[in-house]
């Protein structure tokens, strides 16, 4: 009940507070605002008349000369030329006198151009009002406003003209122009301000929130969230021209550069999110290798976005509208896809990126002069992404609420491990108990209690061996021919499972195997083997990523301090063992050994890994050489053999020989395309009719997996 009061509460967090935020503006917006103040005139588009100039070196001299016959009329709307490196010359005239009068200031509405020139023309006579722009420092600005406004005198009743040349350097060219009086210039700046400043802390409470959660699950994909979020604020910062106002108004380079290497980074950023939080490595590794791809190409188009160069920067301007709208069109379909995988999460990340692919889509196209709307330019990005940035924190809070359900399970199975070893010694104590306060005499007695120790050594080693249920879970096709020589044994095998963590992908589940040959047998051997086990185990909580010869140097490390702390006379007690890691997304396979090295069946040829020729436990002789890894890249069908020396040592036959390594692999040779039970059927028969009569000369212990 507390879970999914918890739950609930980050849910109510996350869209309750940028909810209120939007739900206070509009409020005020609506409270303050009187139409008779905010009064403004938008200069009709039959006022305007423009001209490209390609040259981009035209003077105001040579445009006034072309005068009517070089100039074209704007269609209904905004002027709007998308995204154009050319210079653009403006001529419209505003009927002074009749209305206007009051209203003293011209804003052009685009803080992103690289040149802005106002000129009055009466008759000859030529008056520069005011030169800047993005090439200009901030300071060039004669009102310091993020949009560019000029003050104009409209006093005399008369028609006033003006030129205005604009260039953006390839940037989005819009060039809406409308008169306000002071008030309501100042009205229309703090509805605006408020409505962007609620955008600009619902992202800040955003960011800092998932970096909080990142703090607590350590998570790559909330990181690369947090990146995005970042990005953007910076986006929108340079989009809105506060950045040129605030940040680096003294940087007309950077003026220049922002945008577009924002907007390349925070693409960058939700493509690295998108790979992380839908598990695509996982779920479809192709299409994650072709998003991988296309931030290799972002990667360059930033390096382009610095460049300085009109040329490069306007490429990548293009370059990045480009991706960021064929990216949130192709994401759509790969979520949808991993949502049929079961993979919850990817819920709200897919409503989040349709309303995004909404306003982006409009956004853009208003961007490339395909609609000539103001809203858009204005507000429609801000409107998507934050209906992206809410859902794509739920969606984070639900892969949370995913990992912490993980950690529950793998909690309550530790627990439930824990539970019945406890019972298990608390049984072995009260039995031992027992036995001791006995102290029976007879002989007879004697060797019963031995016996029933031993037997019950057994179910405890066979305890401490993985079950058959635990093996086939990880190896499907499989078999382990397991044969003491006396009721308890000194070999053992072992099987786990672990994950290796990629530095910009998901983690990658490993296979582990190994067969080990303790020194003797019987029961010294049988509790050397249950502590070999253990030690597997221990090692590979301790160090989940470690590859095979490394486990085997810690064991070695451990199994000699724990023989030889106290007790320096079994100085010579140790292991044979050979230990593999099949990684199961590329088939690669990693292995050591300590004087036991496995054998690979494929396509009628044996490969050979060999062990290194030292055992594990005597590090006072064999410290100075490492225990080395050899790899191979594995194909299906392959079938992976290993086994103790019990069965190459074992005499029998018609000359009471040994077996030897030589025949065992001919055996093997000739039943190895047969299924896995049939060819453990046939080894095992092979086995008892080879010994014959001849007594069992050590354990035995063979296991194969088929890839």
């Amino acid at each position: 009940m507390s879970e999914l009061l918890i739950r609930k509460g980050l849910r109510l967090i996350i869209v309750g507070f940028p909810l209120v935020v939007l739900v206070i503006s509009m409020i005020t917006i609506g409270y303050y605002h009187d139409d008779q103040l905010a009064e403004n005139y938008k200069l009709p588009a039959e006022n305007i008349t423009f001209f490209e100039d390609k040259t981009n070196a035209l003077t105001i001299d040579d445009v006034i000369a072309y005068n009517a016959v070089e100039f074209q009329s704007l269609p209904d709307g905004i002027p709007n030329f998308g995204f154009n490196p050319n210079t653009i010359w403006l001529k419209f005239h505003v009927n002074s006198g009749y209305g206007e009068s009051n209203k003293t200031l011209l804003e052009l509405k685009n803080p992103l151009l690289n040149e802005v020139a106002l000129y009055e023309v009466n008759k000859t006579e030529v008056t520069t009002i005011r030169e800047t722009g993005d090439a200009h420092n901030f300071s060039s600005r004669g009102i310091p406003h993020r949009n560019f406004v000029f003050p104009i005198d409209l006093t005399q009743e008369t028609v006033k003209y003006y030129y205005l040349r604009i260039n953006s350097g390839g940037e989005q060219l819009l060039a809406p122009l409308t008169l306000f009086t002071p008030q309501a210039m100042q009205i229309k700046d703090g509805e605006d301000q408020l409505i962007r400043g609620s955008y600009f802390g619902i992202i800040l409470f955003v960011l800092f929130f998932n970096l909080f959660i990142y703090f607590i699950i350590k998570e790559r994909s909330t990181l690369y969230y947090v990146y995005y979020n970042f990005f953007l604020l910076l986006l929108q910062l340079s989009l809105g021209g506060y950045g040129f106002q605030y940040l680096w108004p003294g940087s007309t380079y950077f003026a220049n550069a922002s945008t577009p290497l924002f907007a390349t980074l925070s693409v960058f950023a939700l493509i690295k999110f998108s790979q992380t939080f839908l598990e695509l490595k996982s779920f479809y590794p192709k299409v994650d290798k072709i998003y991988t791809y296309v931030g290799y190409g972002l990667c360059f188009n930033a390096l382009l976005s610095l460049s300085g160069h009109g040329t490069l920067t306007f490429v990548s301007i293009i370059a990045v509208n480009i991706i960021a709208l064929l990216l949130n069109v192709a994401i759509i379909p790969t979520a949808i896809a991993v949502q049929r995988k079961n993979f919850k999460p990817a819920k709200f990340f897919l409503i989040g990126f349709v309303l995004l692919i909404i306003t982006v889509f409009g956004f853009i196209s208003t961007n490339l002069g395909f609609i000539q709307n103001d809203f858009y330019a204005d507000y429609g990005l801000i409107i998507g992404s934050t209906a992206e940035v809410i859902l794509l924190s739920l969606a984070i809070v639900e892969r949370f609420k995913l990992f912490k359900d993980q950690a529950l399970d793998t909690l309550k199975e530790m627990n439930e491990m824990q539970r019945m070893q406890n019972q298990v010694l608390e049984q072995k104590v009260i039995e031992r108990t027992v036995e001791i306060q006995k102290q029976k005499t007879q002989i007879e007695i004697k060797n019963e209690e031995i016996l029933s120790s031993i037997r019950y050594a057994e179910r405890i080693q066979s305890n401490v061996l993985p079950s058959n249920e635990e093996v086939a879970s990880l190896f499907e096709d499989h078999f382990i021919i397991y044969m003491p020589k006396d009721i308890v044994s000194g070999d053992f095998y072992w099987v786990g499972k672990t994950k290796l963590n990629g530095l910009n992908s998901p983690a990658h589940e490993v296979l582990l195997f190994a067969t080990g040959d303790c020194t003797g047998h019987g029961v010294p051997g049988a509790m050397v083997s249950i502590m070999s086990c253990n030690l597997l185990r221990e090692t590979l909580l301790q160090y989940p990523e470690a590859p095979p010869h490394t486990m085997l140097e810690k064991i070695d490390l451990k199994l000699y301090q724990s023989m030889n702390s106290n007790d320096r006379e079994h100085g010579s007690d140790g292991m044979d063992m050979s230990l593999w890691a099949f990684q199961t997304d590329n088939m690669q396979l990693r292995f050591a050994g300590a004087n036991n090295g496995i054998s690979i069946w494929r396509e009628n040829e044996w490969i050979e890994m060999a062990a290194t020729k030292r055992p594990i436990g005597m590090r006072e002789t064999y410290a100075d050489k490492p225990f080395l890894e050899d790899s191979l890249t594995l194909q299906k069908g392959d079938i992976i053999y290993s086994w103790t020396d019990g069965i190459v040592d074992q005499f029998g036959g018609p000359k009471e020989k040994k077996l030897k390594t030589k025949g065992l692999k001919e055996m093997l040779s000739s039943i190895a395309q047969l299924p896995m039970h049939q060819q453990k059927e046939q080894i095992t028969s092979f086995i008892q009719q080879w010994k014959g009569e001849v007594e069992q000369t050590d354990d035995i212990c063979i296991a194969a997996v088929r890839v």
